[in-house]
């Protein structure tokens, strides 16, 4: 019998040798599952058996989900909705971030004007190269008379300034200032309410210089003073510039010869507050900000040369309050912001939760197939039949919910004015990166038409080679920048830095400004010169021409295998969990009440079995509960629970039909000629598979007296 039992699996095995060298499409399995199937229990087999079913409805898209099951494609119009109302959310938020970044590049540019001596308008254009030097001053005459316009431009903007720029009175200098914060911008403030400036003055201890030698006491040294000018001061300075120079010697505060070895930098900071109102914006109510504004006296390269710089601070501060008289007219963007607001929030939850569901559900399935695999079958699921339970896109849309999520809240805060601008660049990442995650995540539904998926699977099937390919290019690239930024930075502004190098070599990569990067190498040094040039050459043939037409060429190459395997009819890749889910026939038709009873949830596998302390199973639980409720708050649910209708709960105790008149119901028992081609089955089946089960796997049949147990 066991020779007989070998001859017949032969024949079998030849049979189907046969027939498949007849169909070159197919592909010989890595393994014969219908012999090991064979030498199970009955246990062993019924639920190999779910276990193929549910692996098949587990890999179905969602079309043929909605044939099988009539399982409407909820994550899918989340996906498409959230399009909709994330781009119009995008747009209304990109002209208020506009409004803002506008305000604080013009108020910049303004305090520029107001406070540095000599500025001009060529300047605040953004040249390249740039038509002018850096801003500095070489003497001490320049440094003073810098110092007299600050004086005189700070004590003098509230006058002479069209705008509304005040002093910030919310902090106490001096026993004279009291703290007021109710104090009106356009308001004439007295000279004694008006802040002092304050200067703070970073230089090392002492440096002493003969004629051969010199002693240097390099201990860092970082003191700050008030410069609480009087009203004679102020206006001595307004007349003669040069009298600052004893104004502030008298609060020790020099700028001689000796002390430019000693001085590293000067800072005057001052605090001014500002209103904003822009009545062409959708937004048109005013804004408070405070400035605390910083002018900087370079002197760190000890050089002779002092830059001169401005760094601003402009923030939010919600100390000013008023009211709008708008008449009988109603904020309509206000609104039509807030509901946007509020729908993105709730497409986004829904979403999440959702994604969330289906990945917890596939690690449960991969963590019982897993189980089989290794138990029954005596075989071991390799790392990339594992990660086929893991769906990147559903991972990737739960990222970008999150970022929806948290970029929305932010951007609540922005409209109920409670913000600093940090929080509108934090608000702009969240919300830019979650729209462009939405719109990628939406090409994972076009991979379901043969038509448009070709540009998801080149790039699936090329992104292995491409990594590899970067990680050798990478190398060449790194030593192209090292060696330009530590040969040529001397000598050229373009590689002056470790990040402006590789920002000229990407530049020359992509064959932009060639002749300008060959014109800035300075020509004073005629080995570097050459060597420059021959660099330069040597990077651009060697990355245009080779580099990148290999790159190409990697990417055609793919779509040239994706192309031969689809006009073949030949599937991307073959695996054992692959190899074993074909071994279960197909269904001829999706829709058919057959095909809905055998992948109806009591005859798959019920994955909570034997974890019900697993978190990963708390937590579905818990999401398909927070279902019910709503389906039966909204008058959804009929009086059912989940388990009567078709999805895929965790308990399958229920029958297989519907309640009477849904419209969903199929007969409990379907007629015998369509069941046919499909695993036997029961409603009542062994308990489920672990390692607690009874049945062992040693080939032994379980015993007759066995009561059955729902899976």
């Amino acid at each position: 019998e066991r020779g007989k039992s070998e001859n017949t699996m032969v024949g079998r095995s030849r049979s189907s040798n046969t027939s498949r060298a007849q169909s070159p499409p197919m592909r010989e399995p890595m393994t014969n599952f219908d012999e090991l199937f064979e030498q199970m229990t009955d246990h062993d087999r019924e639920m190999g058996d779910r276990l193929k079913r549910h692996l098949q409805f587990f890999f179905m898209n969602p079309m043929e989900k909605w044939n099988v099951r009539r399982q409407f494609p909820w994550k899918l119009v989340l996906q498409v909705l959230k399009i909709v109302f994330v781009t119009a959310q995008l747009v209304l938020f990109a002209e208020l971030r506009m409004s803002h970044v506008d305000f604080m590049e013009d108020t910049t540019v303004v305090m520029r004007h107001k406070f540095l001596k000599d500025w001009n308008e060529d300047r605040d254009a953004i040249q390249y190269p740039p038509s002018e030097g850096r801003y500095s001053v070489y003497d001490g005459k320049g440094i003073f008379e810098h110092l007299a316009f600050i004086v005189n431009a700070y004590y003098s903007i509230q006058s002479e300034s069209f705008a509304s720029f005040s002093y910030d009175l919310s902090r106490v200098n001096t026993a004279r200032h009291v703290r007021d914060t109710n104090s009106s911008l356009t308001a004439g403030i007295t000279f004694e309410k008006i802040p002092h400036i304050e200067a703070c003055i970073d230089r090392i201890a002492n440096v002493s210089v003969f004629n051969n030698t010199y002693e240097f006491d390099i201990t860092d040294v970082y003191e700050c003073t008030l410069l609480n000018f009087t009203k004679e001061e102020v206006d001595s300075i307004a007349t003669d510039d040069m009298s600052i120079v004893d104004i502030l010697g008298r609060r020790n505060i020099t700028f001689r010869a000796e002390d430019a070895l000693r001085i590293s930098k000067a800072t005057f900071k001052m605090r001014l507050r500002t209103i904003h109102f822009s009545p062409v914006t959708s937004d048109q109510r005013p804004e408070c900000y405070l400035i605390k504004l910083n002018v900087v006296f370079d002197n760190s390269h000890h050089t002779g040369q002092v830059h001169i710089y401005i760094n601003n601070v402009i923030s939010y501060v919600n100390v000013c309050n008023g009211r709008i008289l708008k008449g009988n007219t109603i904020a309509y963007d206000t609104i039509i912001m807030g509901i946007l607001d509020i729908c993105v929030l709730v497409l986004s939850v829904a979403s999440f939760v959702l994604c969330l569901r289906a990945l917890i559900k596939a690690h449960l399935l991969k963590s019982r197939a897993e189980e089989f695999f290794d138990q029954a079958l005596k075989l071991k699921l390799t790392v990339s039949d594992k990660l086929d339970f893991l769906n990147l896109w559903y991972v990737m849309i739960v990222v970008n919910d999150l970022c929806l999520v948290i970029g929305t809240i932010a951007k609540i805060s922005i409209e109920f004015r409670d913000f600093d601008s940090d929080l509108f660049t934090l608000t702009g990442i969240l919300l830019g990166t979650g729209a462009l995650l939405v719109y990628v995540g939406v090409l994972r539904y076009f991979g379901f038409f043969s038509q448009y998926n070709v540009l998801i699977l080149t790039m699936k099937k090329a992104l292995p080679s491409i990594l590899r390919f970067l990680g050798c290019a990478s190398v060449l690239y790194c030593g192209f920048l090292i060696a330009g930024w530590v040969i040529i930075g001397p000598y050229s502004m373009k590689f002056r830095s470790l990040s402006s190098s590789s920002e000229a070599l990407f530049s020359l990569l992509n064959g932009d400004d060639m002749f300008a990067t060959f014109y800035t190498i300075n020509d004073s040094n005629t080995a570097i010169k050459v060597f420059g040039c021959a660099y330069i050459y040597i990077f651009v043939s060697l990355f245009i021409y080779v580099v990148l037409s290999l790159f190409i060429a990697i990417i055609m190459d793919a779509y040239e295998v994706v192309k031969d395997r689809y006009s073949e009819g030949l599937t991307m890749e073959r695996s054992l969990l692959k190899d074993f889910v074909e071994t279960c026939p197909a269904p001829d038709h999706l829709s058919s009440p057959s095909t809905r009873a055998a992948y109806s949830p009591s005859n798959l596998l019920n994955l909570a079995a034997g974890s019900e302390s697993s978190r990963s199973v708390r937590a579905l639980q818990f999401i398909d509960r927070l279902r019910d409720r709503i389906l039966a708050a909204t008058g959804r649910g009929g009086g059912q629970s989940r388990f009567s209708s078709f999805t895929n709960p965790l308990d399958d105790s229920s029958s297989v039909s519907s309640a009477p008149g849904s419209a969903h119901s199929v007969p409990s028992t379907p007629p015998a000629r369509e069941m046919d081609n499909l695993p036997p089955f029961n409603h009542q089946a062994p308990p489920p598979y672990n390692n607690h089960a009874p049945p062992t796997y040693n080939g032994q049949a379980p015993p007759h007296n066995h009561a059955p147990h729902p899976l």
